[in-house]
């Protein structure tokens, strides 16, 4: 099976891993509040995630980038809206985030965009999943704790398939 087979099956199964998590966010948001710094962290990384994946769902080239892009920017929305629901304030976008954003809305539709928009992707996922794995391990009940060991997996998941399609867009 070649990597884009898979990354199609794995876009597949994360769809459905989507909407799981968006049935989730009513409940949860009711639940108690999530600490600060974890909101802030994740809220920063995600809803970044999501603003540039609603840029490549409409510019990627490569149709798998852009079936992730959809994926990814449904995600982060169910996400965001979960921990903005319980109460968390919207962070700043950081300067580089920010003229991230900017280079890809000035770049045309090609590989380069798709490449620079799975990089980014790759390295987004690797600083949640840090954020995430760290609020695990301190463990406790509460909100951050909960969102934090449902998204360990689907960070994994993404990092195979954007390391999948990372490969074939470099072949």
């Amino acid at each position: 099976m070649s990597n884009i087979d898979m990354s199609r099956r794995r876009i597949m199964i994360g769809g459905a891993m989507a909407g799981a998590l968006a049935a989730l966010v009513p409940a949860a948001a009711m639940a108690s509040a999530p600490k600060e710094n974890y909101a802030e962290r994740t809220l920063t990384i995600g809803l970044f995630s999501g603003d540039i994946s609603a840029l490549a769902a409409i510019k990627a080239a490569h149709p798998v980038v852009q079936r992730f892009a959809k994926l990814e920017h449904d995600e982060a929305s169910a996400v965001g809206g979960l921990l903005l629901g319980a109460g968390a304030a919207t962070p700043q976008r950081p300067r580089d985030f920010a003229d991230t954003v900017a280079k890809l809305k000035q770049m045309d539709r090609g590989t380069a965009f798709d490449l620079l928009y799975v990089d980014t992707e790759i390295e987004g996922h690797k600083a949640l999943l840090g954020i995430q794995a760290g609020q695990v391990k301190v463990g406790g009940s509460g909100l951050d704790v909960t969102v934090a060991t449902i998204l360990v997996p689907f960070i994994e998941s993404h990092l195979d398939m954007l390391h999948a399609v990372r490969t074939d867009l470099s072949a």
